[in-house]
C-alpha cells in the first residue's frame, strides 16, 4: 500500500481527477495537512466526502506572514482541532520557518503557535508533521520538551547534523519528488532506514515545473 503522507488537497481545483490519478499509481491513502483556519475547515469537509483522504490539522509557520490575524485565531483553531480530534490522524503541518520568513519580529508569534500545537499533540496523543525550513536548530531543541512519540520531518533539507540527530531520536522523514534533483533529499533517502522513510507529494507544490501529486 502506498500512502502520500503530506498533501494539500484543499488547494486542488480538480480534486476528483487528482484522486483518480493517484489511485492509478497505487496510492490508497492521502494525508491532507492543514495550514490555516480556513484550510482546516475545508479539509474536514473534504474528508467527509472522500474515503481515501485522512485529515491532519495544524497551523503552518508561514501563516504568521500570510494572515495577520492568526494569533487572534489561535484559540479557535485549538478548539476546532479538539472538537475534531476523533477524525484526525496527526497535527500538522506545524513548525518554524526562518528561511522564507525573514521578518524576525514574527518569530515570537511563530514560536507561540508552534508550542501550542506541540502541547495539543501531546494532549491528544497524536503524531506531528513538521516543517523546519531554516529553523532546524530551534525545532530540534524544542522537541525533547514534549511527550510526542511519533514525529515526521517533512521535506528535510537542513544541516546534516540535524538529520543525524533525527535519525538517532527515531524520527521519521518524508521525501518528495524533489529527490530527482535535490542532493539533500537524496541524502535523506540514503541515510534514513527504510523503516523510518515515508513518501509525500506536498502537492500541489511544483517540482521543476511538474505539480506534485
Amino acid at each position: 500500500m502506498l500512502i502520500d503522507i503530506h498533501c494539500h488537497v484543499n488547494l486542488y481545483l480538480n480534486l476528483q481527477e487528482i484522486l483518480e490519478d493517484a489511485k492509478k499509481t497505487g496510492i490508497e491513502k492521502i494525508i491532507s495537512v492543514g495550514m490555516s483556519k480556513v484550510s482546516l475547515e475545508r479539509i474536514i469537509e473534504i474528508t467527509n466526502d472522500f474515503e481515501m483522504i485522512y485529515p491532519a490539522l495544524g497551523i503552518h509557520p508561514e501563516e504568521v506572514k500570510m494572515n495577520k490575524n492568526i494569533e487572534n485565531q489561535l484559540d479557535y483553531v485549538i478548539e476546532f482541532i479538539q472538537k475534531n480530534s476523533d477524525k484526525i490522524c496527526a497535527i500538522g503541518e506545524i513548525g518554524l520557518d526562518h528561511h522564507f520568513i525573514k521578518e524576525k519580529e514574527l518569530y515570537p508569534i511563530q514560536d507561540k503557535i508552534f508550542k501550542s500545537m506541540l502541547l495539543l499533540a501531546q494532549k491528544l496523543k497524536l503524531p506531528i508533521n513538521l516543517h523546519t525550513k531554516g529553523a532546524e536548530k530551534e525545532v530540534f531543541e524544542l522537541l525533547p520538551s514534549y511527550d510526542i512519540s511519533n514525529i515526521n520531518i517533512h521535506w528535510y533539507s537542513g544541516p546534516e547534523k540535524y538529520l543525524k540527530l533525527g535519525i538517532e531520536r527515531g524520527y521519521h522523514f518524508s521525501i518528495t519528488p524533489a529527490i530527482s534533483y535535490s542532493p539533500m533529499v537524496k541524502k535523506v533517502a540514503e541515510k534514513v532506514d527504510k523503516e523510518y522513510l515515508l513518501l509525500e507529494s506536498d502537492g500541489p507544490v511544483r517540482y521543476s515545473g511538474q505539480i506534485g501529486v
